[in-house]
C-alpha cells in the first residue's frame, strides 16, 4: 500500500498542523517541532495565502470601502510615536500565541488534545486586549497580503519584527526553561 501524500516528508513532532503564521512556524521549528526543510515552503505558502486572501477581498469588496480601509493593510500607526506601543503589543500578543502553540502541540509534557481550543482562545483574547493598540495582527503573512495588494507599506516592518522576535523569545523560553527533556537544551 503506498504512503499517503502527507507522509512523504516527515513534518516533525507537531505533524502537519495548521501553520498559517510564519512566526508560529519559526517558533515551532526552533523548538524542534518542524523539520528545517519544511520551514521555507511553509513561509512561502503562508505569504501566498495572505496575498490570495487579500486579492479575494479586493475582488468582492466595493472599491470605495476597500480603499477606505487601505485594503485591509494595517494602517493604525499614523505617527512615529505610536511605533513602540504597537511593537510591544505585537511582541507580547505573538509571544502568548507562539507559547501556547509550542507548549500545546510540541512539548511532550504539556501537549494536549485541547491545543486547538487553547490556541483559538489565545487569539481571541489577544484580539480583544490588543486590537485597539496594534490591530492584533500577530501574523506577518496576514500583514503582507493586504500590504502587497493595496500597496500600503507604512510601518509594515512592525508587523514582521514584533512577531518574529516573539518566536525567538518563545524558543529561548521553551529550550532553556519550560520544555520537556527532549526539547530543552540544558537540564538542571
Amino acid at each position: 500500500m503506498p504512503w499517503p501524500f502527507w507522509q512523504v516528508l516527515p513534518l516533525g513532532r507537531a505533524g502537519g498542523g495548521g501553520h498559517f503564521n510564519p512566526a508560529v512556524s519559526l517558533g515551532v521549528w526552533l523548538v524542534g517541532g518542524l523539520n528545517m526543510t519544511m520551514l521555507i515552503p511553509y513561509w512561502l505558502s503562508q505569504l501566498c495565502g495572505g496575498v490570495i486572501g487579500a486579492g479575494l477581498v479586493k475582488a468582492v469588496a466595493p472599491s470605495e470601502r476597500y480603499g477606505n480601509a487601505s485594503g485591509g493593510a494595517f494602517g493604525g500607526i499614523t505617527a512615529d510615536e505610536q511605533v513602540p506601543a504597537v511593537l510591544v503589543g505585537e511582541l507580547v500578543m505573538t509571544t502568548f500565541l507562539v507559547l501556547v502553540v509550542c507548549l500545546g502541540t510540541v512539548n511532550g509534557k504539556t501537549k494536549t488534545p485541547l491545543a486547538p481550543f487553547c490556541i483559538g482562545f489565545t487569539v481571541t483574547v489577544d484580539i480583544l486586549a490588543g486590537g485597539g493598540v496594534s490591530g492584533a495582527c500577530m501574523n506577518p503573512a496576514r500583514a503582507f497580503g493586504p500590504a502587497l495588494v493595496a500597496n500600503y507599506w507604512d510601518y509594515h516592518w512592525v508587523y514582521w519584527v514584533g512577531p518574529m522576535v516573539a518566536a525567538l523569545l518563545v524558543a529561548v523560553l521553551v529550550r532553556l526553561l519550560m520544555g520537556d527533556q527532549s526539547t530543552r537544551l540544558l537540564l538542571w
